[in-house]
């Protein structure tokens, strides 16, 4: 795994209180990461983080979701 300074600027996936974050490491510190994400800069805590990943990926790609999935019942 590379060290958290040399992410910054990449594209990485963070994972935090069991959902995974995508967007490009802005900022580390020994308190919290920064992202931008797709939809804005998001700060997310140190303690809450399991997992900081580097990817190979464009962080704003976009995606298709069925509407299916947001049909109750």
């Amino acid at each position: 795994m590379k060290p958290l300074r040399e992410l910054i600027g990449k594209d990485v996936e963070v994972t935090a209180n069991g959902i995974v974050y995508r967007g490009v490491l802005k900022d580390a510190s020994d308190r919290a990461v920064s992202l931008l994400t797709a939809s804005g800069w998001l700060e997310i805590m140190m303690s809450s983080i399991s997992r900081i990943e580097g990817t190979g990926t464009q962080s704003f790609e976009k995606r298709y979701v069925d509407p299916s999935f947001y049909k109750n019942g």
